[in-house]
């Protein structure tokens, strides 16, 4: 490992490409994974932008694929390939040993909270890490975050033969339709607030789930508005500004809220090593770090393509 790498930092609001010492081994039970292929979203840009709370200095960045280079631990070795999920619970306390590690109140997010992925190299506890195969690229690899994400709308009881309304016209909610078909979800209706405003003309209580890719107080309303008395309200969006809405209007309906954050890696990894799911459609370019101003700016208003990062050249 050379002396210094690359890394896209957030200093203040300021950031820049710099050259920093890589992250060495600290305790048993970790590893350091050469980045070979890094996603950007909207969590980033928030990140980026001062809209979300971080260190005062941080290496951004959260969706990963790469090589291992290093390991303290007996489960993990070199050359392994490799995925790895960003929220890093503690691992001990009563929420993580329920298995429900998002709730970890000692918790951290890769990009957020500790140093993250856009570099040449990146420090991670061996029990966010997951495998994967030589036929898996890279670049689909890193898509394997939210892919995770959006399985976890699955685990809300949902079924098939229920209809749905998803709102969003973006690249999540394209992501989200191609896994739910595969797992036999057809009626599905979407709604693009944007484009036909956040109260358009929806059938009152006439669906019987109904998922945001896209939130704000008045998508809320509309989603409380559809929804069939105790049906399923999901919601899936990382937003970062307050929502306000009548309670009265929950109450009166009785929905069931779902507030979800990942589902299954080792499923998200399948889904994308056999197939099943084709997410070429989703994928932008390539780009050196270098180029991070334009990546952003063109992130900014073009919701249907992911970008990446190649940190390592």
């Amino acid at each position: 490992m050379a002396e210094k790498m690359k890394a896209l930092v957030k200093e203040g609001r300021r950031l820049a490409v710099q050259k920093i010492a890589p992250p060495a081994l600290e305790a048993d039970g970790q590893v350091i994974v050469q980045v070979i292929m890094a996603g950007l979203c909207r969590t980033d840009l928030y990140a980026a932008s001062g809209i979300l709370k971080t260190p005062d200095s941080l290496v951004l960045g959260h969706e990963f694929a790469g090589v291992i280079s290093e390991s303290s631990s007996n489960n993990f070795k070199a050359g392994d390939r490799v995925v790895v999920n960003p929220l890093l619970s503690c691992g001990h306390c009563r929420h993580c040993l329920n298995q429900t590690h998002g709730a970890c109140g000692l918790a951290e997010f890769i990009g957020i909270d500790r140093q993250g992925c856009f570099a040449g190299y990146i420090n991670v506890p061996a029990a966010s890490i997951y495998r994967i195969p030589e036929t898996l690229p890279f670049q689909s690899g890193a898509y394997a975050e939210p892919v995770a994400a959006a399985l976890a709308v699955l685990k809300t009881g949902i079924k098939p033969e229920q209809k749905g309304l998803m709102i969003g016209a973006n690249r999540f909610s394209q992501l989200l339709q191609k896994i739910m078909r595969v797992y036999g979800f057809a009626n599905i209706d979407r709604f693009d607030p944007i484009k036909e405003g956040a109260t358009a003309n929806l059938e009152e209580s006439s669906y019987d789930y109904v998922i945001e890719t896209l939130i704000d107080s008045k998508i809320l309303a509309t989603m409380v508005r559809v929804v069939k008395p105790g049906g399923i309200i999901i919601l899936k969006s990382r937003q970062h500004e307050e929502i306000s809405f009548k309670l009265a209007d929950l109450i009166k309906k009785e929905p069931i809220l779902h507030v979800v954050n990942y589902g299954s890696f080792d499923e998200a990894i399948d889904l994308l090593s056999s197939g099943r799911i084709e997410i070429d459609d989703l994928i932008d370019g390539v780009y050196p770090l270098e180029q991070f101003r334009k990546v952003f700016s063109g992130a900014q208003g073009n919701e249907a393509l992911k970008p990446f990062f190649a940190p390592w050249d």
